[in-house]
């Protein structure tokens, strides 16, 4: 025990690598970058939340009657169409 103690000791009083200091800057930037990309996915996920809330109340919540017209048919407003029936 006194063997781990003394080299501890040691350890002590050595001086840090010189790389150490410069770890700082490194790590602090990578958790700017995580907490920024964690930022945006929240408020992607937020947008598409809303949306789909959004969506989904005016869709149901309009009471309007579906229309008989064709979905990939002439559009009513269409000139050849007002020319045909005209």
């Amino acid at each position: 025990m006194h063997d781990i103690d003394a080299m501890l000791d040691a350890l002590r009083d050595e001086a840090l690598p010189s790389r150490l200091s410069a770890i700082d800057g490194a790590v602090f930037d990578g958790l700017t970058a995580r907490r920024e990309r964690q930022f945006s996915r929240h408020g992607m996920v937020l947008a598409i939340v809303v949306a789909g809330f959004l969506g989904l109340s005016v869709g149901i919540g309009s009471g309007s009657p579906a229309s008989a017209e064709r979905l990939l048919g002439t559009p009513t407003f269409a000139p050849s169409h007002l020319l045909a029936d005209g």
